[in-house]
């Protein structure tokens, strides 16, 4: 699929446009989420990322983003490979935006300035993306866009590691940064709280990645699915 910098008409819907409104400040922004308590880190094995580095490994200049939140842990651990490093912290972009309200003739400028302001890059940019859980907590009216955005990015052959909580939907889950100790260690800190847009079983996240080339999955004891996206 080529690449595509600007509009995606056929995505935009009324709740969308009100979500874009939203993040572009042109309605009253929702309160913050409640911080949360404790910024201990909390350390996890993770499956998902020791696949994501071994579908990477024996290459280097590779370029990889990181779509959660800034991280030097993260920017040191794959500089220091060779790597060039990229970030853009969407989730505190799109996070607390609302999914109802009225239709607006302004959505297609909206979102053309969106794309153009958090991820304007080339396309087939990326060797890696690291999405972590941002999916669970973007509106739906955005979810489907931002995947086949991802998909855009990614060079064929790229990895997409991305995390998915197997709580009901509406329940309020403390966000995280996500920091790389190693191939396959992580630290967890809190960042605030959110709410689960949705719940993921294995068959949405198949439909929703259904143009990239393959899936591996993994469940954790934590109740966090862990997946390896192969464009």
């Amino acid at each position: 699929m080529s690449a595509t910098h600007g509009v995606l008409p056929s995505l935009v819907s009324g709740p969308l446009r009100r979500l874009l409104r939203r993040v572009w400040g042109q309605e009253e922004a929702l309160s913050p989420p409640v911080a949360v308590t404790t910024t201990v880190p909390l350390p996890r094995r993770s499956n998902g990322l020791r696949e994501f580095w071994r579908g990477l490994q024996d290459q280097s200049g590779l370029r990889i983003l990181d779509l959660g939140a800034a991280s030097q842990a993260n920017i040191s651990f794959i500089t220091d490979r060779g790597h060039k490093f990229y970030t853009a912290d969407l989730l505190s972009v799109v996070s607390s935006a609302p999914l109802n309200g009225k239709m607006d003739d302004e959505a297609e400028e909206a979102e053309s300035r969106f794309w153009s302001k958090h991820l304007n890059y080339p396309g087939e940019q990326f060797d890696g993306i690291l999405c972590w859980d941002l999916l669970d907590f973007v509106g739906d009216p955005l979810v489907k866009p931002l995947v086949e955005r991802l998909y855009e990015l990614l060079k064929p052959g790229g990895n997409l590691l991305a995390f998915f909580h197997a709580n009901p939907a509406g329940l309020p889950i403390p966000l995280c940064q996500y920091r790389i100790c190693s191939e396959d260690k992580l630290e967890m800190i809190g960042r605030g709280m959110g709410k689960l847009h949705r719940q993921f079983h294995n068959r949405s996240i198949e439909n929703l990645f259904r143009k990239f080339s393959s899936l591996k999955f993994y469940l954790s004891r934590d109740n966090l699915r862990e997946v390896v996206i192969v464009r």
